[in-house]
């Protein structure tokens, strides 16, 4: 008993810490800087054979094994079922979730810092994505043709001479959103003229001058220095296979590595001229403009094991093989016009496929905040985003990926550590989870709790090390209301709470700590 009182007066503490308790009180937090991480939590654990032994099979080796071993270490049940009520409360707490186990009975933590983006990973990238295919300048291939000019102003004109002075629902749009002067989001002749004078400046042909994908040494410089205003970055075109693709990359401030890799659409330039891109279909699944028959029969052409076959190959390619395939789910392109209230344009439909790594069989858990967070007060330099690889891939195969902030692991700080039981960290989760609940809150419900690792980091210290720890994610759906309206959060990719497995502190997955 007093191992738990000792441990929800430490969480208690570290949730105040995290969450900054009020606005008001997160003005005075102050960062101690430090030389060395703090691995005091993390204990060696007694001999796993012996603690496991009534666990055992025939089949010492497999998985099913591994997770009983662990499951029995740690008292965890198949499912966990619990209901709350909270005196002069209408919030009410309910869990009827699974539990999610790893196919591991030893858990280490590791000292991990950022993989360098240096010329030999950018040359990696580049050839795993598009072999020895040439890279053309960006802004000179982009830009419009005469020929791409002059097929601009014939639609122009032939609106003009129709009469039709809001072609692309600009107007209307803003009009349906309340604006007070509608006209002026747009103005055909205006949009005339500025075509009239691409069409005096523009080449014959598509300009491909050949580049070598890198960064500008003196920006590079510059943000290493610690300038977090400074960008790096290149930006750069490919054909291949009779498709265009974009291919980007930078570093800045919190992120220290983000690739992007994104085919053209090959659509009506009007279509695709503001913000082609792919998301998931949940992103918009609630938007009043819905995709069409067609693009939805597109998401349905693809299962997301073909998605994860197509995407296992760059991971191969790219030197990822530590990693595997955690969350699927549908996704879609379209393009956004000036107007970000006109109509989204949908292009097409495909499957998104997510990655995270796994040490020894242990996963660090697929969870969608990026990190980086900046509490009140605190300096930018001391932030670092999280490790996330992502594929778009429809039938026609590519569309998207995403690389950022990949780890370098250092070495095992402590192997096969002491962690909290399942008891113990449901006692902490009843305790705390009702302190994050907003006052409109109506219910939360839990339907899914899991077990991996998480990245963490000290911001007193340098923001490019910090350590994989396990921790326990909640997950589930939150009824809340807003303005007399009843509303529902149930992303399962949201974690609801991060609890550390080894000493019951609350982890932000907002910061990072």
């Amino acid at each position: 008993m007093k191992r738990i009182s000792m441990l929800l007066f430490l969480t208690m503490l570290s949730v105040c810490i995290a969450a900054g308790c009020s606005k008001e009180s997160e003005k005075h937090i102050h960062v101690q800087e430090k030389t060395e991480l703090n691995t005091d939590s993390y204990r060696q654990a007694s001999d796993p054979s012996e603690e496991g032994k009534g666990f055992e099979d025939s089949d010492n080796g497999s998985d099913s094994a591994r997770r009983a071993a662990l499951a029995g270490r740690l008292q965890v049940p198949e499912t966990y079922t619990f209901s709350r009520e909270f005196p002069n409360s209408s919030v009410s707490l309910s869990c009827r979730a699974k539990i999610d186990l790893p196919d591991a009975d030893q858990i280490s933590v590791c000292k991990v810092s950022q993989k360098p983006f240096d010329q030999d990973w950018i040359d990696r990238v580049t050839h795993a994505f598009f072999g020895d295919l040439p890279v053309y300048e960006s802004a000179r291939y982009q830009q419009p043709t005469k020929e791409w000019a002059r097929e601009k102003l014939q639609r122009l004109k032939a609106f003009q001479a129709q009469g039709i002075t809001d072609p692309y629902g600009h107007i209307e749009s803003s009009r349906a959103g309340g604006s007070k002067n509608p006209e002026i989001v747009y103005n055909l002749e205006e949009d005339i003229e500025h075509w009239e004078m691409v069409y005096q400046s523009a080449p014959e042909t598509v300009q491909k001058v050949k580049v070598s994908p890198g960064f500008d040494p003196s920006a590079f410089e510059a943000n290493a220095a610690g300038d977090v205003s400074a960008l790096s970055s290149f930006s750069g075109i490919v054909e291949m296979d009779g498709n265009v693709f974009d291919y980007f990359f930078k570093k800045s401030g919190p992120s220290h590595m983000e690739i992007r890799v994104l085919q053209e659409s090959g659509k009506n330039p009007d279509e695709t001229w503001f913000g082609y891109d792919w998301w998931p279909y949940a992103s918009v699944s609630g938007n009043d403009h819905a995709p069409s028959s067609e693009i939805a029969e597109r998401i349905e052409e693809i299962t997301p094991s073909q998605a994860i076959e197509t995407a296992d190959q760059y991971m191969e390619d790219l030197g990822l093989t530590d990693f595997s395939a955690k969350y699927t789910e549908e996704s879609i392109s379209y393009c956004v016009p000036g107007d970000l209230r006109a109509e989204r344009i949908f292009v097409d439909g495909g499957c998104r496929v997510v990655y995270t790594r796994d040490i020894k069989g242990f996963p660090i858990t697929y969870e969608m905040h990026p990190g980086g967070g900046i509490p009140s007060g605190q300096s930018p330099l001391n932030t670092w985003a999280n490790e996330s690889v992502e594929f778009y891939v429809n039938q026609d195969g590519l569309q998207k990926a995403l690389i950022r902030n990949l780890y370098e692991i250092e070495e095992t700080v402590a192997d096969n550590i002491e962690l909290l039981t399942f008891p113990e960290i449901m006692e902490i989760f009843g305790k705390v989870m009702p302190l994050y609940l907003s006052g409109n809150t109506d219910k939360l419900t839990i339907d899914r709790i899991a077990l991996g690792y998480a990245r963490i980091y000290d911001p007193g210290m340098d923001s490019t090390v910090g350590l994989l720890v396990p921790v326990w994610d909640f997950f589930g759906t939150i009824k809340f209301t807003i303005d007399g309206e009843s509303r529902t959060q149930d992303d399962p990719t949201i974690s609801l709470l991060t609890i550390n497995a080894a000493d019951g502190s609350v982890i932000s997955r907002d910061y990072g700590y």
